[in-house]
């Protein structure tokens, strides 16, 4: 199987024969500027770190689903090149987990047919509602699961649990975009206000705070979600949808609305789980972040330990009930793709993914 490739700051692609060579220098902050290495023609070298030290690694690039880039990475036309013959996407944020755009080989472009049926469906407005009121609704039940899972070993989540059960009856009766995401609002903190209840140790997190992250909480929220949009992007690619096309997001309020709204039903079954099991094994404590005027950045090492304990949860197989068969949920993300693109031709209700605890 194919894997996620993650570069964090300071490292340079180079394209090896079939292979990526991967040049990194690790624990650094984001470099203000960068050097020209004027030895070789296309590529920069990232300014050197104070210790000097410089890794490589390769890896064939046959090996490789996607490129996930972060910080001060830089890369050349023949890395450009390897990535298109082997069909590799690539998607760049900067240090702070903020996306930044994507690399897609020409084999990766869009479906004409399936772009006109998502436009269609997004200017038929009780179409377009339908499919956001099931966004959220899968998000909901979701996050109502990672409740359950706790209040099946003793955690009393009782009254979140309620209130979250009348805010879901309400979704049906919503009448725009903006009501429903006033009620997912809602529930988002009740949701994330009884995060307490679950960590296994005293840390700072009382409500969800975007930007900038105020405590170690908040940013592995913002850096996890980051990465599942990517993932998410790199899987609407694939199925030939158009990601600048969102029915809960509208493609007024961001680039890739599609990709929002598609990782609100996986937040709480990737990042959230993930989050939890980072905090309840006691695996990051402040000396993890960069701490500046009380906003947290996360240190390179601790980004990598956080990735790769997202790439495991994504790794992760279930047995699928309709396909009677172990799938990861990084193919359960794309069968979600599949789904709406059936919606969309006007086969099968959309039902979105729904993880039973």
């Amino acid at each position: 199987m194919k894997q996620n490739l993650y570069i964090f700051s300071n490292s340079v692609l180079r394209k090896k024969d079939n292979t990526l060579l991967v040049e990194s220098r690790p624990d650094s902050q984001p470099a203000c500027e960068a050097d020209i290495d004027t030895q070789e023609q296309d590529v920069i070298i990232p300014s050197p770190a104070d210790d000097g030290y410089t890794a490589k690694k390769y890896i064939p690039a046959d090996n490789i689903e996607a490129i996930f880039t972060f910080g001060d990475v830089k890369f050349n036309s023949r890395l450009l090149s390897l990535a298109a013959h082997y069909g590799i996407l690539i998607h760049s944020f900067n240090y702070y987990g903020k996306y930044i755009g994507s690399f897609l080989p020409i084999s990766s472009i869009n479906s004409g047919n399936i772009v006109i049926q998502q436009v269609n469906a997004y200017n038929d407005y009780s179409k377009r509602l339908k499919i956001a009121i099931s966004f959220v609704k899968g998000a909901t039940l979701n996050a109502l699961s990672n409740l359950l899972y706790y209040k099946y070993r003793n955690v009393d989540f009782d009254e979140e649990i309620n209130k979250i059960n009348l805010l879901i009856n309400s979704l049906d009766s919503a009448i725009s975009t903006g009501e429903l995401m006033g009620i997912e609002g809602n529930i988002k903190s009740i949701y994330y206000g009884s995060w307490k209840k679950i960590f296994k140790k005293e840390i700072e997190f009382t409500k969800r705070v975007k930007r900038p992250p105020d405590n170690m909480i908040n940013s592995l929220i913002s850096y996890g979600n980051a990465v599942l949009y990517g993932v998410c992007l790199n899987e609407i690619y694939r199925t030939g949808l158009l990601p600048s096309i969102g029915y809960l997001h509208s493609p007024g309020e961001n680039r890739l609305p599609l990709s929002f709204d598609l990782a609100e039903i996986f937040k709480p079954v990737i990042v959230d789980k993930t989050i939890f099991k980072i905090v309840n094994k006691d695996l990051l404590s402040d000396s993890d972040f960069y701490i500046r005027n009380g906003v947290y950045t996360m240190k390179d090492k601790f980004k990598k330990l956080f990735i790769e304990n997202l790439e495991t949860r994504l790794k992760a197989t279930i047995i699928h009930e309709q396909l009677k068969r172990s799938i990861s949920y990084r193919t359960i993300i794309r069968l979600e793709c599949h789904k709406l693109i059936s919606f969309l031709k006007g086969n099968d209700d959309y039902i979105p993914y729904y993880n039973k605890p």
